[in-house]
């Protein structure tokens, strides 16, 4: 039996969104930066002389998934070592100083564990024997599964050197250029994530992924507005910038009022995270990427709501619970 999509609450009348939790900058009780009191207080277990390992699957957002997913998974059940197979695109992006991971081929004689459940929480990898060594296989999309060693995931999720400084170096032109042409004293950078792309492919519509339509966007900016006033900027990153482009063109403008933002253009993905991970806030559409977005910059995130078609495949292994974190926004 699949989850019925929760009731979205009234945001000021015409605005309909669902509260998860209080608004604002979440800080140290953020998903991205807080140390979880779990992980602080829980003692120290030896570990044991199995293994986990997985090939990664997908693209860099569902990737991140796998690997912190993994690594809780071990830490939950004290396994020692954890086996990434692939990944290049999540070598070319973050540091990776965990003495505990391994790049390299899982052995095939290894067991085989799946779990078709994508976008939720299976309980059933959390009851493993730790002195076996396991493949896993699975989506395992999930905050659940590292809950507890956040502050460990965050610090795995260290940019690169390279890819940091590139970040900054867009973000600073950006404050450079706002410095000149307008009078902002106190500036809130909201990062938006507009996926589009591969999920408008007739094989993934007919799965049910869905795309957010450029009215959510337009009404989550109008809620930025509401929250941190007047001094904001919009940085808006997307698989398909030339659309959204013309379609903001089309519109006319941006939301009831005139915004600045500024489009993220010819960067490969790694740094449009990096950009978005530097920002104040979030808005994001639908997708991991969006997701992984919001937990790095760790501040007010407004999600869409719709993240697959109801009744298709794609829901019926999605659980808002389990994917989206209890104070994220869900907007219509």
């Amino acid at each position: 039996m699949h989850q019925s999509e929760p009731t979205p609450k009234q945001y000021g009348g015409a605005l309909g969104l669902q509260l998860r939790g209080r608004l604002g900058n979440q800080n140290e009780s953020s998903p991205g930066y807080r140390m979880s009191q779990i992980e602080q207080s829980k003692p120290t277990h030896k570990l044991h002389g199995g293994a986990l390992g997985i090939k990664l699957r997908g693209r860099l957002g569902n990737q991140m998934f796998q690997y912190a997913s993994l690594l809780g998974l071990a830490s939950m059940m004290k396994f020692e070592r954890v086996i990434i197979e692939g990944g290049d695109q999540l070598k070319d992006t973050f540091k990776f100083e965990n003495d505990r991971v391994e790049f390299g081929k899982v052995p095939p004689h290894w067991k085989v564990v799946s779990s078709n459940k994508t976008r939720m929480f299976d309980e059933t990898l959390t009851h493993f024997n730790n002195h076996s060594e396991l493949r896993i296989k699975a989506h395992l999309a999930s905050w659940k599964y590292f809950k507890t060693i956040e502050s460990t995931v965050k610090k795995d999720f260290t940019f690169k050197s390279t890819v940091m400084l590139n970040a900054e170096k867009i973000l600073n032109a950006i404050k450079v250029k706002q410095e000149i042409n307008m009078s902002f004293t106190n500036v809130t950078y909201v990062g938006v994530h507009i996926r589009r792309g591969d999920f408008l492919r007739p094989v993934l519509v007919q799965r049910g992924f869905m795309v957010a339509p450029l009215e959510y966007v337009f009404k989550a900016m109008d809620i930025m507005r509401i929250i941190y006033g007047p001094d904001i900027i919009f940085i808006i990153c997307s698989n398909d910038i030339p659309w959204v482009k013309k379609a903001v063109s089309d519109q006319g403008h941006i939301s009831s009022y005139s915004y600045p933002y500024v489009f993220m253009e010819n960067n490969p993905p790694n740094v449009d995270l990096a950009v978005l991970s530097l920002c104040n806030q979030t808005i994001a559409t639908t997708g991991t990427f969006s997701w992984w977005a919001a937990w790095l910059a760790g501040g007010t995130t407004i999600f869409y709501k719709h993240q697959a078609r109801q009744g298709s495949v794609t829901r019926q292994n999605l659980n808002y619970d389990d994917f989206f974190y209890p104070h994220w926004i869900l907007l219509e």
